[in-house]
């Protein structure tokens, strides 16, 4: 009698007969089986996955490269991470299993209207939706596409899909509040329509998702690629950060943590995730008029910024924010979860995922994470966990003293060189504007321009606005890089009362101190407050 056997899963449905060469049995026949099952929730059209035991997906049949991905994610064990970690509740699972949310199935789906085998742990389906259609028929126009969009704020442009399509139906949520930190951080707010200041074509590649990815050379097709009009534009999403396949692996050849695309940890403004865009004009550029902007990845590396002639930056001792003390680099300060209990009783309320990115966040009255970022720097206001959980900084106290000591260095020597009074960001004459620039006698090259050399008093007018405490480019209160903040104006000083002879010294200090302790750890302090000069200064 005949037997038929099925075949392994195979890329394409091809048929191959074959005999078995065993004794007592010459009439066997193969036939291939095909490359997925019916699904077990027929009505939703979710497929699940092909072979359980192996953790072959349905669609990982023909994606084969997407599969092998996938699998060495922690999607590919969410379920059996839920059932040991002994808190599993009913309502967990709908994000542990392959089921409605994050894609555009019809609710309920897969796991909540069948518990099956088929349908355990984050699968493809769970951002493509269902994909029944599409394995019956294969065919560009009936792919499932993911969506890459994240509505938390109808205010902000572009949200054109709802949380429950995407990355935020699972990571939002008191536990899990990625989307909703997200949705306040400045990630969220996209670059508006093309305009003579900022277009698309000249600032997207860092200020729209969408762009973003087209810069990075990262080609996978999202469903707002097709239906949004040209009106529309995304934010930093997840999937500009995260690589919803897990495809990039570390200089370990290990995948990334958290299926970032770029490492987080590596001392390179081309290859760092942060860095990435968080490098641009660093430094002087002859090119264009415009000043620094975004110099925050080279800020802490210790490359930013323009350098007076005889000052070596390389001579300083490395700011510990940017050493192998602090291996995330930027996301070890900036990304940081903490827990928020209730004050009475101590009982769970929040718990923040670092998804503001903000490294000293301000909190409301429960303890809780705010986007607004206008509170004092005080050990109340404000969560300092960044800075002592890493041993930099022994408490908050501790921390709250730094930035206290540093932010008013470095707004003193800023302005010592030019203290924008009218905040119109021109070097006005003293005494509408004050500091050693505003002496329009003594130093009458202070605009900016196309070509040539860069003159000291124009250099020193791009580090001030690069780490000037309030409206600097750096945004830091020359916390990124203390060290070489306080040199490079203590330097620019020197260089001034050099450069241009009429001008007078600054009280407190004399060029040759200027230059031999270029970090003012054995200088007398300015004294407050700060000089006014005017034309007829003298020495």
């Amino acid at each position: 009698m005949a037997r038929i056997l099925p075949l392994f899963p195979v890329r394409h449905a091809v048929l191959v007969l074959g005999f078995l060469a065993a004794a007592g049995c010459t009439d066997t026949v193969f036939q291939t089986r095909q490359p997925f099952n019916p699904p077990s929730d027929t009505k939703a059209g979710l497929l699940g996955f092909f072979t359980v035991s192996t953790k072959q997906t349905t669609c990982g049949n023909c994606h084969t490269e997407k599969q092998a991905d996938w699998v060495q994610t922690k999607h590919a064990s969410a379920y059996d991470n839920l059932v040991n970690s002994g808190g599993a509740q009913s309502f967990c699972y709908s994000c542990h299993t392959v089921s409605a949310n994050g894609n555009l199935a019809t609710a309920p789906a897969g796991w909540d209207v069948k518990q099956d085998s088929v349908y355990r742990d984050v699968q493809c389906e769970s951002c493509h939706g269902p994909g029944y259609t599409h394995v019956q028929a294969p065919a560009l126009t009936n792919i499932p596409l993911a969506h890459e969009a994240v509505l938390l704020n109808p205010g902000i442009p572009g949200d054109t899909a709802s949380k429950k399509e995407s990355c935020g139906a699972c990571h939002s949520g008191v536990h899990d509040p990625f989307a909703e930190e997200w949705a306040t951080s400045a990630h969220a707010r996209p670059l508006g329509p093309p305009t003579s200041a900022g277009s698309i074509s000249t600032c997207g590649s860092c200020h729209e998702g969408h762009a973003i990815l087209r810069a990075w050379n990262i080609v996978t097709n999202y469903a707002e690629r097709d239906s949004a009009s040209s009106s529309a534009y995304f934010g930093v999403t997840c999937p500009v950060c995260h690589d919803p396949h897990g495809t990039a692996k570390g200089a370990d050849g290990k995948p990334l943590a958290g299926q970032l695309r770029f490492p987080i940890d590596v001392a390179d403004v081309n290859i760092n995730l942060c860095m990435k865009c968080h490098q641009r004009r660093s430094v002087p550029d002859t090119t264009t008029t415009r000043g620094p902007h975004s110099p925050q990845g080279p800020m802490l590396l210790g490359t930013a910024g323009y350098v007076p002639a005889g000052f070596n930056p390389a001579a300083l001792t490395p700011t510990s924010h940017g050493s192998s003390a602090n291996p995330r680099l930027c996301a070890g300060c900036h990304v940081n979860g903490f827990t928020v209990t209730d004050k009475l009783t101590g009982a769970f309320t929040f718990q923040s995922v670092g998804h503001l990115f903000r490294p000293d966040p301000c909190l409301d009255g429960t303890g809780k994470p705010i986007s607004d970022n206008s509170c004092p720097h005080t050990t109340t206001a404000r969560y300092w966990g960044a800075c002592t959980a890493s041993g930099c900084h022994a408490s908050a106290t501790q921390a709250v003293a730094a930035f206290a000591a540093d932010s008013a260095t470095l707004d003193q020597l800023t302005k010592t060189i030019w203290d924008d009074k009218n905040g119109n960001d021109v070097v006005d004459p003293a005494p509408t504007d004050g500091g050693l620039l505003a002496d329009k006698t003594n130093v009458p090259d202070t605009n900016y321009k196309v070509g040539g050399l860069i003159t000291p008093a124009e250099g020193a007018v791009f580090n001030v606005r690069m780490l000037r405490t309030v409206g600097g480019a750096d945004k830091s209160y020359g916390v990124h890089n203390p060290f070489l903040a306080q040199a490079l104006l203590r330097a620019d000083i020197a260089e001034l009362l050099i450069a241009y002879p009429g001008l007078p010294h600054p009280p407190g200090f004399s060029i040759k101190s200027l230059l031999n302790d270029p970090i003012g750890a054995n200088q007398t302090p300015l004294r407050a407050p700060l000089m006014t000069l005017t034309t007829t200064s003298s020495r």
